[in-house]
């Protein structure tokens, strides 16, 4: 028999020891802190429309606890080169700000939108942050299912 890698439908990644919550389960003031890992830009249908979605996976291994969220983003696409989009209190921007003022110690809500070549942005995050503290806060958007994430606290590996 050939191991083609197929697992049975495990919504943990794997990881069945975890205990793995996904955006719409997160209450409001609900803190991991654990390694940060994020995923591809996919494509996917939204009501007839076509829409950029990207998974943030947060896994605290001390605690057995995993994080799961898609994030859909406005993108678009300068000579195959995504760039995903963030207004001002959406959900997007609230993660590229406060991941940045953590980080880079730039000022909080200071500008009205960003723009972020995706790939740099991934494999920054996926290759040289360590670790992050993520706090699930209240959407601007009063009306909003799910949480928005806000990073509280990140911490780069040491540069050779």
């Amino acid at each position: 028999m050939l191991d083609l890698g197929i697992q049975k439908g495990n919504a943990n990644f794997g990881d069945e020891d975890y205990e793995t919550k996904y955006l719409s389960q997160l209450e409001i003031g609900s803190e991991i802190t654990g390694d940060i890992y994020i995923g591809e830009l996919k494509a996917k249908e939204i009501k007839g429309k076509e829409v950029q979605e990207f998974y943030i996976i947060v896994s605290d291994h001390k605690n057995k606890q995993k994080w799961i969220c898609g994030l859909i983003t406005s993108a678009y696409f300068d000579d195959d080169i995504a760039k995903i989009y963030g207004e001002k209190g959406g959900r997007v921007y609230e993660l590229i700000d406060s991941l940045s003022h953590a980080l880079n110690g730039t000022e909080l809500n200071n500008l009205e939108s960003y723009s972020v070549v995706f790939d740099t942005f991934r494999e920054t995050i996926n290759e040289r942050v360590e670790s992050v503290t993520v706090k699930a806060t209240q959407a601007s958007n009063p009306n909003a299912k799910t949480p928005n994430l806000h990073i509280v606290q990140a911490k780069a590996f040491e540069q050779e």
